[in-house]
């Protein structure tokens, strides 16, 4: 668990937003494109308002989504919509490279459509955290837990609804995996988390490996740093 701690949100956001540019410029130079998939949330507006600021050569970056509800993608509770408006709206990534999971259709096909056009390997997929520890939208309890392959239709009793998710198995194969978590709410769950209380039915985040994890002091604080 490399864990980095900021004063505040916003400083956590920022934090992530500058080494999001660092690691794009270095793909970039190195395999002449930046694969990154966004998360959904409030916390991600944050850093995506500072990287509208930062130097990003985004003509050779990639968008794609770690998770998204089963709605159209003006609905306002599409991660798409959110990234589009806080983001890509304002900054220059190519409409063809930009790949949104289509929530508006038939779950299962959605994924295994999305799943057949991802890269072979993403160089970073930035996640978030739940109060319930929940990670893209792999939920404690659900059958996605297990899932193999790359992208599932995740069914969650609890919310009465499909997700479109990530599996643990495409999280852990790209290159880097980034957690943006802030607020005191976090802070007894990351507690758990860090010290394998309930593991990974309990808090799916525990089921993402070699993470960097961008805290805010309120949320760190119940960890052994």
């Amino acid at each position: 668990m490399k864990v980095l701690v900021s004063p505040t949100p916003e400083a956590a956001a920022g934090l992530a937003a500058e080494h999001l540019a660092r690691s794009a410029a270095v793909a970039v130079a190195e395999r002449g494109s930046f694969s990154v998939a966004l998360s959904g949330g409030s916390t991600p507006k944050l850093m995506y308002q500072v990287l509208r600021g930062l130097d990003v050569d985004w003509a050779h970056v990639h968008i794609y989504f770690s998770d998204e509800r089963s709605v159209p993608p003006d609905s306002p509770d599409s991660n798409y919509r959110s990234a589009r408006l806080e983001l890509l709206d304002h900054v220059g990534v190519p409409p063809a490279q930009i790949h949104r999971l289509e929530g508006e259709r038939d779950p299962a096909q959605a994924a295994a459509d999305y799943a057949a056009l991802l890269p072979a390997r993403l160089d970073l997929v930035l996640l978030g955290m739940g109060d319930d520890g929940h990670t893209a939208s792999l939920f404690p309890d659900t059958e996605g837990l297990q899932a193999g392959g790359r992208v599932i239709a995740n069914w969650v009793p609890r919310l009465e609804t499909w997700r479109l998710s990530f599996t643990f198995a495409e999280i852990n194969a790209a290159r880097e995996r980034w957690l943006l978590v802030t607020g005191a709410s976090k802070a007894e769950v990351l507690r758990e988390v860090q010290n394998g209380i309930d593991g990974l039915q309990g808090h799916p985040v525990a089921g993402v490996h070699d993470a960097t994890w961008y805290l805010d002091a309120a949320a760190a604080a119940q960890l052994t740093l």
